[in-house]
C-alpha cells in the first residue's frame, strides 16, 4: 500500500511540475498582447515614414545601421508622417523606448 501511495504522490508531483510552466507562459502572453495595443506603430512606404500611436513630445531618431544619427525630430502629433531623403539601405528608428529596423528602397 505504501508503494502505491508513493507512486501516486510522485505522479501528482510530476504532473504539477509539467503543467506549472505552461500556465505561467499563458498568463505572460496575455500581458504582452495588452501592452502592445498602445505601442507605436512604425510603417515605411517608399520614402515616407508613418508613425501611429506616438506620444507627443517624444524624440524620433533615425540611425544608420552602424549607429550614426542621420535624423532627429520631435513628434508633434500621435499620427505623423515624415518624408525621408535617405540613401537606400537599412536604418534603425528609435521613438522613446521603441526601436525598429526599417528598409529604405
Amino acid at each position: 500500500m505504501f508503494i502505491l501511495m508513493k507512486k501516486s504522490i510522485s505522479s501528482i508531483f510530476l504532473i504539477f511540475i509539467l503543467i506549472a510552466p505552461l500556465c505561467a507562459q499563458r498568463s505572460e502572453r496575455t500581458s504582452v498582447a495588452v501592452s502592445q495595443e498602445s505601442e507605436v506603430i512604425i510603417l515605411m512606404r517608399g520614402n515616407i515614414l508613418q508613425l501611429q500611436n506616438a506620444t507627443i513630445g517624444d524624440k524620433l531618431e533615425i540611425l544608420s545601421i552602424v549607429g550614426a544619427r542621420v535624423l532627429q525630430k520631435k513628434i508633434e502629433n500621435t499620427n505623423q508622417e515624415f518624408v525621408l531623403d535617405l540613401p537606400k539601405g537599412y536604418y534603425i528608428v528609435k521613438i522613446g523606448t521603441v526601436v525598429r529596423k526599417i528598409s529604405v528602397k
